[in-house]
């Protein structure tokens, strides 16, 4: 089985980015942008939700999730920037999971609130 190159993870990722964005204005959301730079930090999706709070959102993408935690799935480093993103986000603001879980066209979504 060949490995995804960089290219082919950056697609599956704008692929997964979308679905996510699509689901949240579905439920009733705004995204307001994506792929949003705050210096180096970079924030998937940047929405607001029904009640009007501002979140930012990170989107993974996974074939399953088996019995990892949300937090595993980030990692120590990754949840370190987010907290970092936390940080230079306007005061009241969140910063939540999505997770899209499943194969292409079959997908789940999850959303882990107050991830960071």
């Amino acid at each position: 089985m060949a490995m995804a190159g960089p290219r082919d993870r950056a697609e599956t990722g704008r692929r997964a980015e979308l679905l996510a964005a699509r689901s949240l204005t579905q439920a009733g959301w705004t995204i307001l942008r994506r792929n949003v730079r705050y210096g180096r930090l970079e924030v998937d999706l940047l929405a607001r939700e029904p009640s009007g709070q501002l979140v930012a959102v990170e989107v993974r993408r996974r074939a399953s999730l088996g019995a990892a935690s949300p937090f595993d799935l980030l990692g120590r480093r990754k949840l370190h920037v987010l907290r970092r993103q936390r940080a230079v986000l306007p005061e009241g603001s969140r910063i939540d999971l999505l997770l899209v879980v499943g194969e292409e066209g079959r997908e789940r979504l999850r959303l882990v609130r107050g991830i960071a």
